[in-house]
């Protein structure tokens, strides 16, 4: 039989997502082919397929990688920093943090041959579902990767659209695909590259500080005609967001992608009140304890609901409600578009009575 690789060169095209779909609605298998150090704690994990298909994504989506370390089911969202125009694999870019229980293991671990499983791909933020004539790639730490999608998608294709891409980091040796991203910005004229460190050393001559509303516009003067896609961890993002709103940015213009929501506290439901939640779909039913989440819920009745960074940012555990009154702590993992048709996200609703969910 024909691989996957062989099929492609063959073919002598890019093909569409009918050739190369590969997305299932349960974990599949990826293989481990090889591994890039992109600055002291950032690695590139480059997968392939087990299977003969390509990989079949937007780029901006992000997978969700499921593990076990030490006996227990973990999962974690990354986004996808390759192309979907290179569907012969797929790499998440992975920022080592102090005490991260999955990233501390894929950097420890995962080596050239072994299996993970994944599921995707997952999220609204990506080039094709969104609107763009002009871009502008705003992004913070390792909030990188989703944009780097982005870019290499417009480089691969030799897109002619004029794009800017501002990238902070603390210092210089943080700034993740920095060669590729000088080589880029030398290769093609459309597109201006831009990194700013909130620490700079003696040999750095670019922007130090802060992004704020007069160093963006000095930077992009055409600000108000470009589409912002931005992502970060949350205190970048809200940064960024009150920079654009002081510039008077439209929110129609505005797209943004959130990393964790670190130690924030939460207005937790301690209500007394009775609760029970109904899946339609599978017609189970479980009374919940006060303060328990759908996501709990579910669990305990063996109903599967995918699940990430089980904070409210990254919107994975997204459920129909079908009926009934719940209190959601978010931080972002829904729009306002998903709110107004119902959606909620499991992992931090607690039901206010009884709830009909459509699983």
């Amino acid at each position: 039989m024909m691989n996957a690789y062989a099929a492609f060169a063959a073919s002598g095209f890019a093909p569409t997502k009918l050739h190369r779909e590969w997305a299932q609605t349960t974990p599949q298998l990826v293989l481990c082919r090889r591994v890039i150090d992109e600055t002291h704690d950032v690695k590139t994990f480059v997968l392939t397929p087990a299977s003969d298909r390509m990989f079949c994504f937007s780029a901006g989506q992000y997978v969700v990688v499921h593990l076990r370390i030490e006996g227990a089911a973990v999962t974690r969202s990354y986004s996808v920093s390759s192309p979907p125009t290179r569907p012969l694999d797929l790499q998440i870019t992975v920022k080592r943090t102090p005490g991260g229980l999955v990233s501390n293991w894929l950097h420890d671990n995962l080596k050239p041959g072994d299996g993970i499983e994944i599921e995707g791909p997952l999220g609204s933020f990506n080039l094709d579902d969104l609107p763009h004539a002009k871009s502008l790639f705003l992004s913070g730490g390792s909030g990188i990767t989703p944009v780097m999608s982005m870019l290499r998608a417009f480089t691969d294709r030799a897109a002619n659209q004029d794009i800017h891409f501002i990238h902070s980091a603390r210092t210089p040796d943080d700034i993740i695909f920095r060669l590729e991203l000088d080589a880029l910005a030398t290769r093609f004229p459309n597109v201006h590259v831009t990194c700013i460190c909130s620490h700079g050393d003696p040999a750095w001559t670019g922007p130090t500080g802060r992004i704020n509303s007069e160093m963006l516009l000095t930077l992009v003067p055409d600000l108000h005609s470009r589409t912002i896609f931005a992502c970060g961890p949350e205190s970048y993002i809200k940064a960024a967001r009150s920079c654009l709103d002081a510039i008077g940015l439209a929110p129609s213009q505005y797209h943004e992608e959130s990393f964790g929501g670190g130690n924030i506290s939460r207005s937790l439901s301690d209500s007394k009140v009775s609760s029970s939640v109904r899946f339609a779909r599978s017609g189970l039913a479980y009374h919940c304890a006060p303060g328990e989440t759908l996501l709990e819920a579910a669990r305990q009745c063996g109903v599967y609901v995918p699940t990430a960074c089980q904070q409210g940012v990254c919107g994975t555990c997204r459920i129909a409600k079908l009926s009934g009154e719940v209190v959601m702590d978010d931080l972002g993992g829904l729009t306002l578009e998903d709110k107004s048709a119902g959606y909620i996200l499991a992992c931090c609703s607690r039901p206010q009575g009884d709830i009909l969910l459509d699983l």
